[in-house]
C-alpha cells in the first residue's frame, strides 16, 4: 500500500458537554429537531460505525471524502 489517505467525518448535531449549552433551550432544540430528517440529535454510537469503516481495509480505496453524519439535515436544506 502506498500514499496517504485522508477522509473526513462532519458531524451534525450531536449532544456533547460542549454542546449542552444550546440543547437548554428548548425553543431551539425544537427548532433544530425540526429540520433534522430523523427528528433526533446523534450520538457517539451514530458515528462508530463510520469510524471503524474508515480506519478499516474496507475503505482502503477512498481518499479525498468527507462524511457527513447529520441525521439527513445537510440534504434537507
Amino acid at each position: 500500500m502506498g500514499g496517504a489517505r485522508v477522509n473526513a467525518i462532519a458531524p451534525g448535531y450531536f449532544r456533547t458537554d460542549l454542546t449542552e449549552v444550546f440543547y437548554q433551550d428548548h425553543a431551539w432544540a425544537e427548532a433544530m429537531l425540526a429540520k433534522i430528517p430523523q427528528r433526533r440529535f446523534g450520538t457517539g454510537v451514530d458515528l462508530a460505525g463510520a469510524v471503524v469503516f474508515l480506519a478499516s481495509d474496507a475503505s482502503a480505496y477512498i481518499t479525498g471524502q468527507c462524511l457527513g453524519i447529520d441525521g439527513g439535515y445537510l440534504s434537507s436544506i
